[in-house]
């Protein structure tokens, strides 16, 4: 059968998706991915929204930790590549923007040219670190940070693009400050609060309380949050439930326990089972719609016309 041949998704359209959830106040699962053959998994499982992770896009481009190695034009072509893969709104992770204010407002500029829906931008200090790691997370003045929502809103130029307001200053700073820098930020020009280290019940509802705006969840691995069920996390007050782990985990996990399998075996055979098929794979990537294409736009084999 051949493939529907609809036209691409314009950023404009999955921006107001995004917007839609936000407004509804209905708490979504938010999966994160990195790639694109993680992002069209996430979209083909019927997630209204997808995270894109920082920490998956440095292990899965330089196969280094998430320290602050990737730069704006590796984030940026990521983005642009992903924002043509699927057509659900993505959540982009841009890390403390790249640099200062400055840096920020072409964040913002590049960002919103690639036709992702969103990004995050987190106040910690250069280098910046996982904030999910077991170890102090410095950040910088709130002043500075503040700075930075405040170019990131002025260099948008489209209202629909969503600005998520990351801080880890709970880490170093308690739980009280981190809410006020939330606070904060949204009173500068952010859509949406993301409170990193707030993992109890009792500082999830001083979050909510202290911060008057739609509101983003971690939902780590381990610890109180990570069995919480979405109407648990939703009589809290948070909107977007992101789940960082579960899908690059998953994938490193299986991969590793295949390729572990086949060095003992000598074959595939114990796993193949679990493998996916090259049908699996090409229907996934929409192979469907390349051979329409194909067919209905590719004419003559590319030889020098001689009439």
């Amino acid at each position: 059968m051949t493939a529907e041949l609809t036209p691409r998704t314009a950023p404009t359209t999955t921006r107001r998706k995004l917007r839609a959830i936000l407004d509804a106040g209905k708490t979504v699962q938010v999966p994160s991915i990195y790639d694109g053959v993680t992002a069209a998994m996430g979209a083909a499982a019927g997630f209204p929204a997808l995270s894109v992770t920082g920490n998956g896009i440095s292990g899965s481009l330089l196969g280094r930790p998430d320290v602050g190695l990737i730069t704006l034009a590796e984030s940026a072509g990521v983005a642009r590549n992903l924002a043509r893969a699927v057509d659900v709104p993505l959540i982009f992770d841009a890390d403390t923007g790249y640099g200062s204010a400055l840096n920020v407002v072409r964040t913002v500029e590049e960002m919103e040219a690639s036709g992702i829906a969103a990004i995050k931008l987190e106040d910690q200090v250069t280098p910046k670190r996982c904030g999910v790691l077991d170890v102090p997370i410095p950040v910088v003045e709130e002043d500075e940070y503040i700075g930075k929502i405040e170019a990131a809103a002025w260099a948008r130029t489209d209202p629909d693009f969503v600005l998520v307001a990351r801080t880890d200053a709970k880490s170093t700073l308690g739980i009280d400050n981190a809410a006020r820098r939330a606070a904060r930020a949204i009173e500068a020009g952010a859509d949406v609060a993301m409170v990193i280290g707030a993992r109890t019940p009792e500082e999830l509802e001083r979050v909510a309380k202290t911060v008057q705006a739609p509101l983003a969840l971690l939902v780590e691995n381990s610890g109180p949050v990570a069995d919480m069920s979405l109407s648990d996390i939703q009589s809290l007050g948070y909107t977007l439930a992101i789940y960082p782990g579960a899908v690059r985990y998953s994938m490193m996990g299986a991969a590793m326990r295949a390729l572990e399998a086949l060095r003992e075996e000598g074959t595939t055979a114990s796993f193949r089972h679990l493998m996916a098929t090259p049908d699996d794979w090409n229907r996934l990537l929409r192979i469907d719609r390349q051979f329409a294409l194909e067919q209905k736009y590719v004419r003559g084999n590319g030889s020098a016309a001689t009439s």
